[in-house]
């Protein structure tokens, strides 16, 4: 095989490094093109790879395993001649051995731990626009928050199914997805406080933030230590203005 062993393997260690264990049985063809697009295989190269995973190559090599005996599995399983599946084997063996499973249990949920030790510091800019018929106004709010998250209540259901399909992901990860959810919520809040009302203008600083960023804590494991944060309008706009001559 014109494939290099190490830099294929390299690129698959990688890729489940940054996606978990059971991203080659479910993504092969993604995996496919980030071969490719890595630059670690040509199309052959790639499209062997991903013929193998689809041949559930993967869960046939263990730790230590012995090169020919997966190679005839790999024949038989495969179809494939006797230098292909050798070519195979060595590639899925050097990615499943000894170091590399050690590696990954360590890895394992490593990034919620990371997190959990850490405060939570968000910023968040809100906006919304009140209609009154005749004109609008902007409304704007600005906010600096910073949370200390819990156990066992962090993860919620939601990261939880995300752990467990990627039990590798990074507290950079995580954080972004809680950043990413206290961010809708608010958003959803204020818009729904700049607009409840048709008849009277809303007052952007009288949101209160504070107690809308309590209630998202509750509900997803976090303390509140500080928030702060200020908000205002751009002044009533009307949508028709009559021209003087």
């Amino acid at each position: 095989m014109t494939e290099n062993v190490e830099k294929v393997t390299e690129k698959l260690k990688e890729i489940i490094d940054q996606n978990g264990l059971a991203y080659l049985t479910e993504e092969p063809y993604k995996v496919y093109q980030e071969l490719l697009l890595g630059g670690a295989a040509d199309r052959k190269g790639a499209g062997l790879i991903l013929y193998a995973l689809v041949n559930d190559v993967q869960s046939e090599a263990e730790p230590g395993g012995d090169p020919v005996s997966l190679s005839k599995e790999i024949q038989g399983r495969c179809s494939l001649n006797k230098k292909t599946a050798d070519y195979l084997s060595a590639v899925f063996l050097n990615l499943y051995s000894k170091e590399n499973e050690n590696s990954w249990k360590e890895k394992t949920l490593e990034g919620l731990s990371q997190f959990l030790a850490e405060e939570f510091v968000c910023t968040w800019d809100g906006s919304a626009v009140w209609d009154a018929g005749g004109g609008t106004v902007d409304c704007y709010y600005h906010a600096e928050i910073i949370l200390s998250p819990c156990e066992p209540a962090v993860p919620d259901q939601k990261l939880s199914q995300l752990l467990k399909k990627n039990p590798f992901m990074t507290k950079e990860a995580i954080h972004l997805y809680y950043e990413k959810d206290l961010r809708e919520y608010l958003d959803a809040e204020f818009e729904e406080y700049c607009t409840c009302d048709d008849y009277y203008q809303p007052v952007a600083e009288d949101f209160e933030m504070s107690s809308y960023v309590s209630d998202w804590c509750e509900k997803r494991g976090f303390e509140l230590v500080s928030c702060d944060g200020d908000g205002g309008d751009e002044g009533f706009e009307p949508k028709f203005r009559k021209s003087w001559y």
